[in-house]
């Protein structure tokens, strides 16, 4: 029962949209009718401090799961099944009609607390591919993908490898290649289904 519990939240806390919540009721101008409500979409949209601030609070989503996790949780599938709630409630959230973002500032708030050194290597790395999409255009070419989810994968890339070398392929690895799934998925769902202004 309190693992079920445990996923439950995991998914509520995911769906707490900082983008949302920040420029619907704070900003007064919803960000949905523009672009995507994660920390990116708020930085395009409204400047890069109040994408900053969405993308720390979206981070801090992960990180209060994991912790959570930490300390009520003793099964790798539970972690698994947690993770997985709270990308889905940060993708499909449940209180803003199922529109969110793509999970990626809350994947890297999840790794944080239990992995900082990994994580901090896998943004430089994915930081690095973002400016090589920029610098080549490669939007001409990847039409389902922008830049920051561009970076992100070869950030997750780089976080698997240097996971693989230590620990055992299960939970943490499989969570990596779990979130690079989600990550695609979302952005072919994004293109193929949603238009925006």
């Amino acid at each position: 029962m309190r693992d079920i519990l445990i996923i439950i939240l995991s998914y509520l806390i995911g769906s707490l949209s900082w983008g949302v919540i920040i420029t619907k009721y704070i900003k007064k101008n919803d960000i949905r009718g523009k672009d995507y409500p994660g920390g990116s979409g708020v930085s395009r949209q409204f400047g890069l401090k109040l994408g900053l601030l969405v993308g720390f609070l979206d981070a801090l989503k992960g990180v209060i799961v994991f912790l959570m996790i930490l300390y009520f949780v003793k099964s790798n599938l539970i972690i698994i099944l947690s993770y997985i709630a709270l990308i889905l409630g940060n993708n499909y959230p449940l209180f803003f009609r199922f529109s969110g973002g793509q999970g990626v500032a809350a994947t890297i708030g999840f790794f944080l607390p239990v992995f900082p050194e990994y994580v901090l290597i896998s943004i430089s790395i994915g930081i690095f591919f973002i400016f090589i999409y920029n610098i080549f255009k490669i939007n001409r070419y990847i039409k389902f993908m922008g830049a920051v989810p561009f970076g992100t994968i070869f950030g997750l890339i780089t976080f698997f490898i240097l996971l693989i070398r230590k620990y055992p392929f299960y939970p943490y690895p499989l969570i990596v290649i779990i979130a690079s799934t989600l990550l695609l998925f979302r952005g072919l769902t994004l293109i193929l289904f949603t238009k925006r202004k």
